[in-house]
C-alpha cells in the first residue's frame, strides 16, 4: 500500500487519501478538498458539535455486564446488579456509584458488535475503523482530524496518546502521528534531553548538518516529511511547551479530585491539553483481560475506571469544557454474559457497550438493548466504524 501511494502524484495521493476517508468515516468529501494543502485550517462542517475529542480506550476487553449493561439473570449477572442513576430511566452496574452520578451527561450504547475476537485486530478495529490488511496501515481518527482541519497549534502536537497501544498515522505524513506520554505523571520530562541547554543546542546544530545534506541526497517527500516531524519534536524542548504538559502546575483540590493512580493523572492530562489546543487525546486503562479466570478483576477495573471518569466529566463541565469535548469510552470486544467454569468471562465480540459523553451528545439516555442475557441484541447493532462516524461528524469532518 505504501509502494503504490508513494508512485501517485500529489492530486492522485490526496484523491486516494480522500476516497479512503471516505471509506473510513462514512463521510462525504467536500469538493475542492483534494487539492487543500495539509498545513491549511479547514473550517469544520456547520453540523460540527465538537472541537475536541477524549478517547478513553479499555483495554483487554470490557465487561458489558458489569459495567453498562447490567443484568439480573443467575450466572450472568456476578457480583453486579442494576442500579437506579441520576438519569431517569438509566441503570448501570453498582460497581459504577461515580459515573452513575454523571448519567445525565452521558449516552449509553449497548448494542455495539464486532466480529473480531482477537485484542490485537480489535485494537486497530477500534483504533481506525478498519480491519488489518497486510501491507496497509491505517489512520487513527486524530491523524484524519489533522489532515482535514489542519494543525490547531504550532506549540503543541495535534494528538496526544497516554498509555500506548495507539496504531498512529497510517499512511499520513509522520507529522499527523500522535506523541506518545508513558507516565501523565512526568508529562514530556522523559523526552527532555539529559544535557545542558548549551550541549543540546550543539548536538542540534550537527543534526541539522547531517539532516540538510541527506535531504538533498534524497529529495523524497517521505524524506521530507521526517525531517519536518524532527523539527516539530525539538519543539517539544521549549518551556512554555514542557509547562503545558505539566500536571504539577493544577491546584491540588483539582488533583485530589481526580485520585493518584496513573490512569486519573492521565484524564487530568488530557484535560489540561485540550485546554490548550490538542485537538485528540487517548488515554488507555489495561488489565481487563484478566476476566478470564479471576472473578476479583471486573470488581477491579471498574473501580479503577469508575471514579476518574467520573470526575473527568465533572472538571470538563466546571470548565466550560464538556459541550465542546465529546468524550468516548470504548473497547474492543466484550466478554461472555454467562460466567465460565473459572469464574471469570470470556471474550465476546457479538455484543458489548459504549459511552459517550459531551460534545453535543445528548445525555441521560441508552441507545439499544441486548436480550435478558446480555448475549444478543434486541434493537439495531452498531460497530466501531459507525462510532468513527459519530466522532468525525461531531468534529465536522468534511
Amino acid at each position: 500500500m505504501k509502494d503504490f501511494v508513494r508512485k501517485l502524484d500529489e492530486q492522485d495521493r490526496r484523491n486516494f487519501l480522500t476516497g479512503a476517508a471516505a471509506s473510513t468515516l462514512g463521510v462525504t468529501i467536500l469538493p475542492g478538498l483534494a487539492g487543500a494543502t495539509e498545513s491549511t485550517i479547514i473550517k469544520p462542517a456547520k453540523h460540527a458539535t465538537a472541537k475536541n475529542v477524549i478517547f478513553l480506550y479499555m483495554s483487554g476487553g470490557m465487561t458489558h455486564v458489569d459495567t453498562f449493561d447490567p443484568k439480573t439473570q443467575s450466572g450472568i449477572a456476578g457480583p453486579s446488579a442494576p442500579t437506579s442513576t441520576a438519569a431517569d430511566g438509566v441503570q448501570l452496574s453498582n460497581m459504577l456509584p461515580e459515573l452513575g452520578k454523571q448519567a445525565n451527561k452521558m449516552a449509553v450504547i449497548r448494542s455495539m458488535t464486532t466480529k473480531t475476537g482477537d485484542h490485537g485486530g480489535g485494537n486497530y478495529l477500534m483504533h481506525t475503523g478498519f480491519t488489518r490488511r497486510p501491507g496497509t496501515s491505517h489512520p487513527q481518527m486524530g491523524s484524519w482530524a489533522q489532515y482535514f482541519l489542519g494543525r490547531r497549534s504550532q506549540l503543541v502536537p495535534d494528538s496526544v496518546v497516554i498509555g500506548g497501544g495507539n496504531p498512529g498515522p497510517g499512511f499520513f505524513r509522520p507529522d499527523h502521528s500522535p506523541l506518545p506520554i508513558g507516565d501523565p505523571n512526568r508529562g514530556i520530562k522523559d523526552l527532555l534531553p539529559k544535557i545542558n541547554k548549551t550541549q543540546f543546542e550543539r548536538r542540534l546544530k550537527y543534526a541539522e548538518t547531517f539532516r540538510e545534506a541527506f535531504e538533498k541526497g534524497f529529495p523524497h517527500e517521505d524524506v521530507t516529511s521526517y525531517a519536518d516531524f524532527y523539527t516539530e519534536t525539538v519543539k517539544l524542548f521549549d518551556s512554555k511547551t514542557t509547562e503545558l504538559f505539566d500536571i504539577n502546575k493544577e491546584p491540588g483540590s483539582v488533583k485530589n479530585l481526580y485520585g493518584n493512580s496513573r490512569f486519573a493523572r492521565g484524564l487530568l492530562l488530557a484535560r489540561r491539553l485540550i485546554q490548550n489546543n490538542v485537538r485528540y487525546v487517548e488515554v488507555q486503562l489495561g488489565g481487563w483481560d484478566g476476566q478470564h479466570g479471576n472473578p476479583g478483576t471486573a470488581a477491579n477495573r471498574t473501580n479503577a475506571m469508575d471514579a476518574p471518569v467520573a470526575a473527568l466529566l465533572q472538571d470538563l463541565e466546571s470548565q466550560g469544557l464538556l459541550d465542546e469535548t465529546m468524550v468516548v469510552l470504548t473497547t474492543e470486544f466484550g466478554r461472555t454474559p454467562r460466567i465460565n467454569g473459572r469464574g471469570g468471562r470470556d471474550h465476546f465480540p457479538k455484543a458489548f457497550s459504549s459511552m459517550i459523553a459531551g460534545g453535543g451528545v445528548q445525555g441521560g439516555q441508552v441507545i439499544g438493548e441486548t436480550d435478558d442475557s446480555a448475549s444478543s441484541i434486541k434493537t439495531q447493532s452498531y460497530e466501531p466504524k459507525d462510532l468513527h462516524t459519530t466522532i468525525a461528524y461531531a468534529l465536522g469532518l468534511p
